[in-house]
């Protein structure tokens, strides 16, 4: 848990270090802020935005002494993760795929949704794509563990269009043309989505437990059972080790 609360303090650290660097409130509301795909919670513009298991919150942060909480959206399934996309958040549960437009951003609406057998979901996303880990387990449900990949060009309607077999995978993340999925003592999974809706795995990188990640720029923060590992992605689809810092 300590070396997840790191994670997180990088990921606001760096929305801080965004806002700092802004020079008008229109830039600032395009802001999000960076996070592991396990994430509960995520930053967009002036809003923070959280799930617990049945609700979805809006908080206003335009000051950030005093934050507001302005919506609680109560919801029938089981909330788990959240990720933000422009004008969108990706929300992952243990039922489905569901998308919310924050157009008007202190009340997410949902759009869209994609249903699956349960399991535990994380989910990542870019203009045409979105992609799911579902894990079954007796803790997460009977769903076939892999890699979904759903076509949300239409997010009011996202469309399977391709699962991926994967054992044990957890949190993944994207930089561009690449994808990387977690998957615990398997590895990190390095896929090319230069094919949106058809991920080619290029590598597996080993040496730990990989469970979460952060793409930060040309920097992969790896959240590992072991502690935290860095590597340069500046070639996207070669990751370099760089450094692990031990719990």
């Amino acid at each position: 848990m300590r070396v997840l609360n790191y994670l997180y303090v990088i990921a606001f650290t760096a929305f801080i270090s965004c806002e700092k660097s802004t020079d008008s409130g229109a830039a600032a509301a395009n802001t999000v802020g960076a996070g592991g795909s396990l994430s509960r919670f995520t930053i967009a513009g002036n809003y923070l935005y959280a799930v617990s298991s049945h609700y979805l919150y809006a908080v206003d942060i335009s000051n950030p002494a005093l934050p507001k909480k302005v919506s609680e959206s109560p919801l029938n399934f089981d909330m788990e993760t959240i990720y933000p996309y422009k004008n969108r958040l990706y929300v992952g549960s243990r039922t489905g795929l569901y998308v919310y437009s924050i157009d008007t951003p202190d009340k997410p609406v949902l759009i869209g949704e994609a249903k699956h057998g349960r399991s535990c979901d994380p989910v990542v996303a870019n203009d045409t794509a979105s992609y799911s880990t579902l894990k079954g387990s007796s803790v997460c449900g009977p769903a076939t563990s892999g890699l979904y990949v759903y076509d949300v060009k239409n997010v009011n309607n996202p469309l399977l269009k391709k699962t991926i077999l994967i054992d044990e995978p957890i949190g993944l993340g994207i930089a561009d043309s690449a994808l990387y999925v977690c998957a615990a003592a398997g590895g990190l999974k390095v896929f090319s989505i230069k094919d949106a809706y058809d991920p080619a795995i290029r590598q597996t990188l080993t040496g730990a437990n990989f469970v979460d990640l952060i793409p930060y720029g040309d920097v992969l923060i790896c959240w590992v059972a072991e502690g935290i590992r860095l590597y340069d992605i500046s070639n996207r689809l070669q990751p370099v080790f760089v450094k692990q810092v031990a719990n």
